[in-house]
């Protein structure tokens, strides 16, 4: 009898309650429950059971029980009023559908009996649970008639930040020059620089984001940037940039004059100096167009068509905050990862990460910064390139390392994206010229507990110059043989996660900044000046000997991520760079920076 069935009946999975129901339901969002046609269908129901013949009636004569997704019934754990209302609502809903049918007839006068009793002592409850079904079609009908899109989400970031060079700036550097004037032939000892003059300055940077998803596992990237604080080396048509430190010690030596702008330490860029390709003169760019699919269970490729970075697709298990250089982690981009992926920078290509096990996954791609522009020497594989190849091995869930190798080719310009390192780490030989690089890297994090993590990385960097001509069919014309560079860059962060207050975050990361270990310099530019016709001799063959007071570019900074509430952060931090441009002559550098990340 339906009396029997309700009244002595544990309800907790009659029909789909709503998980809501109760803020201290211990139902979880993932147990969905599903309608069982047969009390056999739940496993932990046994015909000994005491309410056992309850729940066979509810199943076979009103279809009104649902168990959960593993197949049991969890009949013994409690429930609240709100839950059983919401069950007796279930089997009233049936129970009306079946008077409506009229098919059969297993509904009895003693059953509607019960049942009024019941709808009676619940009706608070059952007007409660109607109120808010009612209220949820309003707000469905109403999200649906203004919904952005039925396949694409929306995901904003605002970053607003004060920042400041605290230390370093306005400082008299001397260097020692080449012994003649390699135009008017003087005799010449040094030159002075100054460090330039800093003030403090409020910039920003926005991200909208559009995720588009056709089939529920794949993802159409769109990213729309725009911002003011652009890389120093990147300036806008107003020829604004950012923060630049201690000039190259090697500049002073072959300068004609005081070349006060030139070879400035860009060591120690924060995230937000990001922008891709855009000016930094708040113009909103596209920086980011990619799509990302499964093949299978364990193959995922990611197709990048603009701003394609390799940690794109690479499993990104090694840091303990990295969020695409955005507002929510480190200041610095050299805290972000290891630097081995950002070799010769964004670009167009593909990627793909295949799981050999459940603990061991395979991952490669290819990025061309040129492969829209068809001109000779560009285009897709015929100019700036890099092809990276990662063995990822997470031995526990808490544990992740990775052997990384990454192979590029470089006609000009920086090694590194955002030019992440010293100026020589950048441009490793001389003269400039195009190099080949082989990058061999490792990476590693541990999350020792809940509340503290450790990751690490180091990469060595192989360089390998072509030889060349300067200035062809001119008086200054100087052929020269290929050279060699070895670059290297290392880190350690601590992470302090829910530091004072859940969700917040203090982090530590000590390391050194990509820089020149070796830089042979090839003849005739290896001769000293003396030789007839070499004004530009340096008289050594390793670049390193003409820095005076080398040192390594320790990069130190710490930070403190303090979380508002889930859209606002609040981000206080220094970075401490010692010895820029790999020299004890340029003095130290400390950068204050409070940031706000706003998400949306």
């Amino acid at each position: 009898m339906l009396s029997l069935s309700v009244s002595a009946l544990p309800l907790s999975a009659i029909a789909a309650t709503p998980q809501d129901a109760n803020p201290r339901s211990p139902i979880i969002p993932g147990d969905r429950l599903a309608q069982v046609t047969s009390v056999s269908q739940l496993s932990d129901v046994q015909p000994t059971d005491w309410a056992f013949q309850a729940l066979q009636s509810l199943v076979e004569r009103y279809g009104c029980i649902a168990g959960y997704p593993d197949g049991t019934y969890r009949g013994n754990r409690a429930m609240t009023r709100y839950e059983f209302a919401a069950g007796l609502n279930a089997c009233l809903d049936r129970v009306n559908e079946l008077i409506v049918a009229a098919t059969t007839n297993v509904i009895t006068q003693e059953d509607l009996l019960v049942l009024q009793r019941l709808q009676a002592e619940f009706a608070s409850e059952l007007a409660i649970l109607r109120g808010r079904v009612d209220a949820l079609e309003a707000r469905t009908a109403e999200l649906e008639a203004n919904q952005f899109s039925t396949t694409t989400k929306l995901r904003g970031e605002a970053i607003f930040a004060v920042t400041d060079v605290l230390a370093g700036d306005g400082v008299r550097v001397r260097f020692p020059a080449s012994p003649f004037n390699p135009l008017t032939g003087e005799p010449q000892t040094s030159r002075e620089f100054i460090t330039p003059s800093q003030n403090t300055v409020l910039v920003n940077r926005v991200r909208l984001d559009f995720l588009t998803s056709f089939t529920g596992r794949d993802e159409l990237k769109l990213r729309l940037t725009s911002g003011n604080s652009g890389h120093p080396g990147r300036r806008a048509p107003d020829n604004i940039g950012g923060f630049e430190f201690g000039p190259n010690p090697v500049v002073g030596y072959v300068s004609i004059g005081n070349q006060a702008g030139v070879g400035r330490s860009v060591e120690g860029q924060q995230t937000f100096q990001d922008l891709g390709r855009v000016s930094p003169n708040n113009q909103v760019g596209l920086t980011n167009l990619q799509y990302s699919f499964p093949i299978g269970s364990r193959f995922r490729t990611v197709v990048m068509a603009i701003g394609g970075e390799h940690f794109d697709y690479v499993p990104t298990t090694f840091s303990s905050w990295d969020d695409d250089n955005g507002g929510t982690g480190s200041l610095s981009v050299f805290a972000q990862r290891n630097p081995i992926y950002s070799v010769m920078g964004p670009g167009s290509g593909v990627g793909f990460t295949y799981d050999l096990t459940r603990r061991l996954s395979f991952s490669a791609g290819y990025l061309a910064s040129e492969a829209f522009n068809p001109a000779q020497g560009n285009g897709l594989f015929d100019g700036r390139y890099s092809a990276l190849a990662q063995l990822t091995f997470q031995p526990t869930d808490n544990l992740s390392l990775g052997l990384i190798y990454n192979r590029a080719y470089l006609p000009g310009g920086n090694l590194f994206n955002n030019d992440i390192g010293t100026i020589l780490g950048n441009n490793p030989t001389f003269p400039p010229t195009a190099y080949t690089t082989n990058s061999y890297g490792f990476s590693g994090l541990w999350r020792v507990t809940p509340r503290f993590a450790v990751n690490g990385w180091v990469t060595y960097t192989d360089v390998e110059g072509a030889s060349g001509t300067i200035a062809p069919g001119s008086p200054f014309e100087v052929r020269y043989n290929s050279s060699s560079a070895s670059v290297l860059t290392y880190g350690i962060a601590l992470a302090f996660p829910d530091l004072g207050r859940r969700g917040n975050l203090g982090g530590l990361v000590f390391g050194a900044s990509p820089y020149v270990t070796r830089s042979r310099i090839p003849a005739p530019f290896s001769d000293p000046q003396s030789v007839p016709d070499n004004r530009s001799g340096f008289g050594t063959t390793d670049l390193l000997r003409r820095i005076p007071d080398r040192a390594t570019p320790f990069h130190i900074e710490a930070f403190y991520v303090y979380r508002l509430n889930d859209n606002l952060f609040l981000t206080p931090g220094a970075i401490w760079l010692t010895a820029p441009n790999q020299t004890n002559r340029n003095p130290d550098v400390v950068l204050g920076t409070l940031r706000a990340t706003f998400l949306f």
